[in-house]
């Protein structure tokens, strides 16, 4: 965007450029004739563009100049000129509740104070009809007298619009304080902004974020998927009282937080400012219970889970596969690969998984399809039952086995891992992927498997009705198969020493059987 420093724009002087968002670069600038010193936020080109942007944006201006209230910063002015669109508000010299955040928690009596007047100011926008949809520490303005203004409702809109993000609108908002209905793209509503005042609530507290990621889509993996840690446990003066109020500001479903602005804020009034000392000391830890496992039944029909809703709205297609049963080449290759693993437990794992008649014989081979796929998951139950906590080790063993097996059965096998290694590391993890999704295809017979490269560091995979999932129900991620599968493949490349393998989200827990995976160079 040019700057406009030194410009005269209709009645301002442009005198110097501030700093710069997503939307628009903020100038001090001087009213004349009135000698008024004020902030000039001027559109992005990229908005100025679009009419229809333009006339919306004139509408919100208009609603937000008839908020009146001392913690909302007001709008002075709303100019359309050519190639220039901007706003003029009073300049604020105060900093913002980000900068006093950034120096550390606040004690409770200081946050009390800035949540009721972001609070008051917030409800009154509310009751006029008006979503903020953008509420963070770096949006609250500290005035020179000390009080907190609501500031930037760049991203405001009407109650009575339609507020659905479309998969281009996916960042509008800021990851970590954008409500999980936000982040999946949902119609929103004033309950968006009650979640943010939780996030920032929880922020000034103990100094941190409730949820975090290495990148924006792993903050909005954990904003949907993730359950609200403790801010008790993080900073030990801190009263239960306050986790209670805050599981209810941060709920996933909005209909489980409060109803208002008003109502929190009245809520975070009730709560003790410190724990007392008594009960720091004498409370034991939690400890989570397991949920008890839930029998193999037949493939379960695929909904979406967290993550793969926010992997569509990236461009990721939705698969729905249907077919129940898998090549046998590739069966043969894991009923082998378990035994080589199990050693002298493999009858008794057969036994288990119902798979006696390969407790002394090896499966057929070949291109036909059929062995159930839901084979693959009692096998997998049946490998944890007889390991326990050693399990995840063998499960990834596992995996490794097969896919070496399966590699070493490809006549071509040899030829292209010569010619792949010759190729560049970030190219060669491509190619690779593309190779093993497709022959992941060829297992099911139909299109099951998908993938995303989020940043040149980091790529997401998807195995839709995961075979080794289907049926399962875990408290914790438990498709260890699929690192070890991975691993074998990064290895047979040449890339094992450059990329990390993570599951992201595990079909087990959500209980869709769909699994996501992280490839993560080692730079990262």
């Amino acid at each position: 965007m040019k700057d406009l420093t030194g410009a005269r724009l209709g009645n301002y002087d442009v005198l110097e450029r501030l700093g710069a968002g997503g939307m628009a670069v903020v100038y001090r600038a001087i009213q004349q004739p009135l000698g008024r010193e004020v902030a000039l936020k001027a559109l992005m080109p990229s908005l100025i563009e679009d009419g229809a942007f333009i006339q919306r944006f004139e509408l919100e201006a208009r609603t937000l100049a008839r908020l009146d209230h001392p913690h909302i910063l007001p709008i002075y002015d709303f100019v359309v000129m050519p190639g220039v669109v901007f706003l003029t508000m009073p300049l604020v010299r105060g900093g913002t509740l980000r900068d006093i955040l950034d120096r550390g928690p606040l004690d409770g009596a200081t946050a009390w104070r800035y949540l009721r007047e972001v609070g008051e100011g917030l409800q009154h926008a509310h009751d006029a009809g008006i979503i903020h949809r953008d509420l963070k520490p770096s949006n609250v303005l500290i005035h020179s007298d000390g009080r907190a203004l609501l500031a930037d409702f760049g991203l405001a809109r009407s109650a009575n619009q339609n507020t659905r993000l479309t998969s281009a609108g996916f960042t509008l908002g800021t990851p970590g304080y954008m409500a999980p209905e936000q982040v999946m793209g949902r119609d929103l509503d004033h309950r968006c902004d009650i979640y943010a005042m939780g996030v920032m609530t929880f922020e000034m507290m103990t100094g941190r974020m409730p949820f975090a990621g290495a990148s924006a889509v792993e903050i909005a993996v954990a904003t949907v998927s993730s359950p609200v840690p403790s801010a008790a446990a993080l900073n030990a003066s801190l009263p239960d009282e306050l986790d209670h109020v805050l599981a209810r500001a941060l709920a996933k479903d909005p209909a489980q937080r409060p109803s208002s602005v008003r109502e929190l804020v009245a809520l975070l009034g009730q709560v003790p400012q410190r724990r007392s000392i008594a009960v720091a000391m004498l409370k034991p830890p939690a400890i989570a219970a397991a949920a008890p496992p839930k029998p193999i039944t037949s493939p379960q029909p695929s909904r979406s889970s967290p993550t793969v809703a926010i992997l569509e709205q990236m461009g990721v297609p939705r698969l729905q596969p249907r077919v129940t049963t898998c090549v046998d080449w590739y069966f043969a290759s894991v009923i082998q690969a378990a035994h080589e693993v199990s050693g002298p437990s493999w009858p008794e794992i057969a036994e288990a998984s119902g798979l006696n008649e390969f407790a002394g014989t090896e499966p057929t081979t070949g291109n036909n399809r059929t062995r159930p796929l839901i084979q693959l998951a009692t096998l997998t139950s049946a490998i944890e039952s007889a390991y326990g906590s050693d399990a995840p080790t063998k499960l990834s063993e596992w995996g490794r086995h097969t896919t070496e097996r399966a590699l070493a059965g490809r006549k071509s096998s040899a030829g292209e891992q010569r010619a792949i290694k010759v190729v560049p590391s970030k190219r060669r993890l491509t190619i690779l992927l593309k190779a093993y999704i497709a022959s992941m295809d060829e297992v099911r017979g139909e299109p099951a498997n998908a993938w995303r490269q989020i940043d040149p560091d980091r790529v997401w995979t998807i195995h839709y009705q995961n075979p080794f999932a289907l049926g399962r129900s875990r408290p914790d991620k438990a498709c260890h198969f699929w690192i070890g599968s991975y691993e074998a493949m990064l290895r047979w490349a040449g890339l094992a020493n450059d990329w990390l393998v993570e599951e992201i989200e595990c079909g087990c827990v959500t209980g869709t059987a769909d699994c996501v995976f992280a490839l993560r160079s080692v730079k990262t």
